[in-house]
């Protein structure tokens, strides 16, 4: 079955140039089709969001998006059908 990225962002953009990349991984998650395995997004939304300002991992079917400095998620992406 595929999968169906939706984007949850969990935490505001904390400046101009921040607001800019999410709004970016907003178009890209809104315009990729259903992918077999979500994952595979993962290494767009790590260009987007490059080490060593941000954490990007996988989980089962999500990726998560962290400020290295915060322990709270700045976003998450997951299959819009769980």
């Amino acid at each position: 079955m595929l999968q169906t990225p939706e984007l949850r962002q969990e935490l505001p953009a904390t400046d101009a140039a921040e607001a800019a990349r999410l709004a970016e991984l907003t178009q890209l998650v809104a315009t990729t089709a259903p992918l077999p395995d979500l994952r595979d997004l993962a290494p767009a939304v790590r260009q987007l969001f490059p080490p060593p300002a941000y954490e990007v991992g996988c989980g089962g079917s999500h990726i998560w998006l962290h400020r290295t400095t915060e322990t709270q998620r700045l976003a998450f992406i997951l299959d819009r059908h769980q």
